[in-house]
């Protein structure tokens, strides 16, 4: 399951390194090759809780392997894809697929380890997010360099099939099966949700282009009527029964914060790092490795509750470490400061990641773990790309010209660096906070 879920958040990010070859390859344009990035994330978000909800209605481990199954599916017809639009359904597709399969991981850990046994499956699933969370950028990077079979860019999607062919063949001999209560899948429900998070994600899945504006709004107007739309039926997609709890509701809004801050992160970082100070993809992820690594040590040793306020304010602290060494240290000599800067922050999301997915899931009924699993996952996704629209917009403004144009100084990137790192601080203050209100028995 943790070779599924590691698959799975690569796929998210390792296509962002291989988009000039895919765009050169395919002769694509710039907003098709925008949509081959945004599809899978977008589709991914969107199907996550109907995922979930099918996981708790027709058995978990059924709805894991056909997941993985049509994962790579839906990678190998990604890496056969002749033309930009037929990859771009590939993607949209592969992303489907992941919301099908993911999901399931979460709600199977809930329904077959309890106690401390509990613990370690999530601090090895917080392990595994740390690990995938900095693999996209350096196995991309280095396919695209080492070139085999001269696949170049498919080789990113091909990846994929020794992993998943891996993870069906141990999953299918080892996972037990299990459901919720028998129902429907409530349709209208699925429709209604689908909806408003396209209207709410793609428009920084897209980077803002102008006609996207209306979608915000026209996604919170849907998201209401989603709600009340659920509360009518008699077998909804969530059950309101899971909001209604105090601690899933604040363990939610600690996940907004604690995700838009990392997403903010990585998106200064990789701005600073490659446009700033002209660090290649490959680079700039070698970099982020402490991170990384820091993260997923940390995940394995902080499994408890106690570890979540700690972890914030480590997190702080290197947040506010290189936001001074970006103002104070010249040019590339940053580097080498912001290296054990970025381990600290590793390690203080570590130490929060674990924990805080264990506090969300904590009292919810096993016959709704996978709707459970799927709404946790939405925040995520929804927490993600809110980050990356806030720290994005933010970092733009700050530097006063497009990222990588000429002439643009590179003080200038470390003014903006400094501006965004203070939202990022700002968000891990509050993620202490909100975090604060979890660690009650």
């Amino acid at each position: 399951m943790l070779l599924a879920t590691f698959m799975g958040l690569l796929d998210a990010s390792i296509v962002t390194v291989a988009v000039p070859s895919i765009q050169h390859g395919l002769g694509a344009s710039f907003g098709e090759v925008q949509f081959v990035a945004a599809g899978y994330t977008l589709a991914y978000a969107v199907g996550l809780v109907t995922g979930g909800r099918l996981g708790d209605l027709y058995g978990r481990r059924r709805s894991f392997l056909t997941g993985v199954v049509l994962f790579l599916v839906t990678s190998v017809l990604c890496a056969a894809a002749p033309s930009a639009p037929l990859l771009i359904g590939a993607r949209v597709l592969q992303g489907l697929a992941a919301a099908v399969m993911l999901p399931q991981v979460l709600s199977i850990v809930q329904a077959s380890f309890t106690g401390p046994a509990r613990a370690s499956a999530l601090g090895l699933y917080g392990a595994t997010i740390g690990l995938a969370s900095i693999s996209g950028q350096i196995v991309g990077g280095a396919l695209l360099a080492w070139n085999p079979l001269g696949l170049g860019w498919r080789s990113a999607f091909l990846v994929n099939v020794p992993i998943g062919l891996v993870a069906l063949a141990v999953a299918g001999a080892t996972v037990a099966e299990g459901r919720g209560a028998r129902s429907r899948l409530d349709l209208g429900g699925a429709g209604l949700l689908g909806a408003a998070l396209v209207g709410l994600l793609l428009p920084a899945a897209l980077g803002w282009p102008v006609w996207s504006l209306p979608f915000p709004p026209a996604g919170l107007a849907l998201l209401a009527a989603f709600g009340a739309f659920e509360r009518r039926q008699a077998n909804p997609l969530v059950p309101m029964r899971l909001l209604a709890q105090r601690r899933m509701v604040r363990g939610l809004l600690t996940v907004l914060a604690f995700y838009a801050g990392n997403a903010g992160l990585f998106l200064l970082l990789a701005y600073h790092l490659q446009a700033g100070l002209g660090q290649s993809p490959l680079h700039s992820g070698l970099i982020f490795a402490p991170l990384g690594v820091g993260f997923a040590v940390a995940s394995l040793a902080g499994r408890s509750r106690a570890a979540l306020v700690p972890g914030a304010a480590l997190m702080g602290a290197s947040l506010t470490a290189v936001l001074l060494i970006v103002a104070t240290v010249p040019g590339h000599a940053q580097i080498g400061w912001l290296l054990p800067a970025l381990a600290v922050s590793g390690i203080g999301e570590g130490l929060v990641a674990a924990p805080l997915i264990g506090r969300v899931l904590a009292g919810v009924d096993p016959a709704d773990g996978g709707a459970a699993s799927g709404v946790l996952l939405t925040a995520t996704q929804v927490a993600n790309a809110s980050g990356v629209a806030l720290i994005g917009g933010l970092f733009a403004g700050a530097l006063g010209a497009a990222p990588g144009t000429p002439g643009t100084a590179l003080s200038a990137y470390d003014h903006a660096t400094v501006v965004t790192t203070a939202a990022v601080l700002a968000l891990a203050v509050l993620t202490g906070l909100l975090a604060r209100t979890l660690t009650d028995r």
